[in-house]
């Protein structure tokens, strides 16, 4: 389903009705691999059942005695017979609506050392990101965008193929499994080596504008921390039960005032239990919201 297939059939569709006049000049045939996965999902039978019929029309239309537009195998086929498919392959028509990265376009370029094929990649296959600036990348929704996008490929001249081949093979060839997995394992060293942490700096309230915003303001959320925002510092230590936490004198006023505020709403967030927070803040707690986190 995510690799396009109806996508594609349609844009050629596309390409072949607005390209009809030159049936005598160009001999395109577009060569479709389908092996056959997941026969027993209804989804992939209805897909398969929608191909066929797409086939069969776009073949009955433009068809001839001497030649098929569309030749769609339902098969498995050997890695080299592939490799061969792909070396004498004008243009490479990947038109994927969701792909990873897409290993197809990768063995396209790593067979065209000779022939210089065009590919036409969708922007939605993760290979777009590495291939793209010598591929003619498509929105496989765009049905007349793949349509041109096909008509202009053919059309290439041959020095911007062998650019844009030479760009992409360049890439292929320098970036291999290998060359993958040792970048990798450098990253993952990198990244678990001790090294010192970036210090962190808070910024300090102003207290004067945060007064000043509030006093203009109807409506007022106020969300505070629990432990050294309203309490002193203390550590925490997860299944301790013991923990004796006041709330600091000086706040309780300031508190009571902010909650009798019937504009102003005072949230508490905590990482001690719900029982804790509760007994704390007993006082305040027909007014005063506490979410445990």
């Amino acid at each position: 389903m995510i690799k396009g297939f109806l996508q594609k059939l349609l844009a050629f569709e596309k390409f072949l009705e607005k390209n009809e006049e030159l049936d005598s000049e160009y001999k395109v045939v577009l060569l479709q691999i389908a092996v056959p996965t997941r026969s027993d999902v209804p989804e992939y039978r209805k897909l398969a059942s929608q191909v066929h019929e797409l086939v069969a029309r776009v073949n009955g239309r433009f068809g001839t005695l001497k030649a098929t537009p569309i030749l769609h195998l339902d098969q498995t086929v050997d890695f080299d017979s592939l490799c061969a498919l792909y070396a004498i392959t004008d243009v490479a028509l990947i038109t994927s609506l969701r792909d990873g990265m897409n290993l197809v376009s990768y063995e396209y370029v790593a067979c065209q050392e000779s022939n210089k094929g065009v590919l036409i990649l969708s922007e939605f296959a993760g290979a777009a990101q590495s291939l793209g600036a010598g591929a003619i990348i498509v929105n496989p929704w765009d049905i007349v965008e793949v349509a041109d996008a096909i008509k202009r490929a053919l059309d290439m001249p041959t020095e911007e193929r062998e650019k844009n081949h030479r760009h992409n093979y360049e890439l292929v060839s320098r970036h291999t499994a290998q060359d993958w997995a040792e970048n990798y394992v450098c990253d993952l060293h990198n990244a678990t080596s001790k090294a010192p942490l970036p210090a962190i700096h808070t910024a300090v309230l102003p207290i004067g504008e945060a007064a000043a915003q509030y006093g203009q303001s109807n409506n007022r959320l106020l969300i505070l921390g629990f432990n050294a925002t309203l309490t002193g510092q203390i550590q925490f230590v997860e299944g301790r039960t013991d923990i004796e936490l006041k709330l600091n004198p000086e706040l309780k006023q300031p508190l009571k005032t902010l909650c009798d505020n019937e504009n102003t709403t005072v949230v508490v967030v905590s990482g001690y239990g719900r029982s804790i927070l509760d007994e704390v803040t007993s006082y305040y707690s027909y007014m005063l919201h506490t979410y445990y986190i």
